[in-house]
């Protein structure tokens, strides 16, 4: 009588060697987007329309230094990934 585990070794095998087989090739699906490494800033005594009070912002607080990107802002493809410099060192904004 075989047991569970060599019946599923046996099912398994197959599967295994057919994957063994395939060879992986990537194919790019769209093009890269340039890196954000800008950003437009601006004070918050001089946001105004740009956020609204209910807007969810990621909040960073880096050497004394804040800083807050409005979610809106970091979704799209064009868009997850914000390069930035704050309190003197580089950081990286995704939501």
């Amino acid at each position: 009588m075989r047991t569970p585990l060599a019946l599923a070794c046996l099912f398994l095998l197959p599967v295994v060697a057919v994957a063994a087989e395939r060879t992986y090739k990537p194919v790019r699906a769209v093009d890269p987007f340039p890196a954000i490494t800008k950003p437009p800033l601006l004070p918050a005594a001089k946001v105004k329309d740009q956020v609204n009070a209910a807007e969810l912002v990621l909040g960073v607080v880096v050497g004394g230094q804040a800083r807050a990107y409005p979610i809106n802002r970091l979704t799209g493809p064009e868009r997850e990934i914000i390069n930035d410099r704050l309190g003197g060192r580089s950081i990286a904004a995704t939501w």
